[in-house]
């Protein structure tokens, strides 16, 4: 059987329509019929003009107000893809952390690293990552980011990892071609400096009492 329903809601609406442009066409004479012999056309004529150029500015304003929804939704969908990249960037490192075969898949480590050292290096770039991504979002502002590098860097592993990971965070910044992002790499290589002039980390080993026996 065939299907009429889009035929029939298009009928529908053509009595509507023609009424519309009825209306539309009859309006002059409509006003004619229903005005007064004194009734100055010219003034309300310039009347009309008047509140037309009102209508242009309420025009403009709308129409300032759709460009500026669009760039926001654009915006929002640019944050949204980000975030998704980073969500299985980071899925894939905590894949590999438990599995030392799998590991091996990155880039090689620094001669000399253990596979402790290599984890600890891939989750404490996960940890920096997070809050690059929060700055470059705008969750976070710069300042928020230099009072936790500041406390970041009293640790020991903190600082190697900037030590051997910070110029390859500077290249990737300067290859993005992203603002925000070499702001905080630039942040982090000063806080980075401050507290290496500041004296020695912590050492790792002496985060944790021993357990008590």
């Amino acid at each position: 059987m065939r299907n009429y329903a889009p035929w029939v809601k298009l009928m529908a609406w053509i009595p509507l329509a023609a009424a519309s442009l009825a209306l539309i066409a009859g309006a002059p004479f409509l006003l004619q019929k229903i005005a007064s012999p004194e009734t100055d056309w010219a003034r309300l004529s310039a009347i009309s003009q008047t509140y037309g150029a009102v209508s242009v500015l309420f025009s403009a304003a709308a129409f300032f107000g759709v460009v500026m929804s669009l760039l926001y939704q654009s915006r929002q969908t640019r944050l949204m893809h980000q975030e998704i990249r980073s969500s299985m960037h980071r899925d894939l490192i905590l894949y590999a952390l438990g599995d030392e075969a799998l590991m091996q898949c990155w880039e090689p480590p620094p001669p000399g690293s253990t596979a402790l050292q290599r984890r600890q290096g891939a989750y404490i770039n996960l940890i920096y990552r997070r809050w690059v991504d929060d700055y470059i979002t705008g969750r976070e502002n710069l300042e928020a980011i230099k009072s936790t590098l500041i406390v970041h860097f009293r640790g020991e592993i903190a600082r190697q990892h900037w030590l051997e990971g910070g110029p390859l965070w500077r290249d990737y910044a300067n290859a993005s071609g992203s603002r925000r992002l070499r702001q905080v790499v630039a942040t982090t290589d000063e806080i980075y400096a401050q507290a290496v002039a500041a004296g020695p980390p912590i050492a790792a080993e002496s985060y944790f009492l021993p357990p008590s026996i």
